[in-house]
């Protein structure tokens, strides 16, 4: 499906189904954040108040988890977007969609 670590490919090499308009936009990077700061913000709260951990060492840890956590969930993320676009046939409104 990708090309590249998010870029998707211009055809689909199992049934050549065209993939030129597969724009995800920017929803999987929200659920990303969303989720990825719900897991890292308790984190820091636990390193610094339950487990006394300096502060440099807790603020590298939960940006290490961040970056490691946001890296890894965005191409499923942008996957499963896209397949959701495809199965509901979901395209973006152009000026002539409007007017005619």
């Amino acid at each position: 499906m990708f090309q590249g670590y998010l870029k998707f490919r211009d055809r689909c090499r199992a049934c050549d189904a065209d993939f030129t308009a597969a724009d995800a936009g920017d929803g999987p990077a929200v659920f990303v954040i969303l989720i990825v700061g719900a897991i890292v913000a308790p984190l820091l709260i636990i390193l610094q108040f339950g487990l006394h951990v300096p502060d440099v060492i807790a603020i590298t840890v939960t940006m290490v988890t961040a970056i490691v956590l946001c890296l890894a969930l965005l191409p499923p993320f942008k996957s499963v977007l896209f397949a959701l676009q495809w199965a509901n046939k979901a395209r973006q409104v152009t000026n002539e969609d409007v007017e005619g």
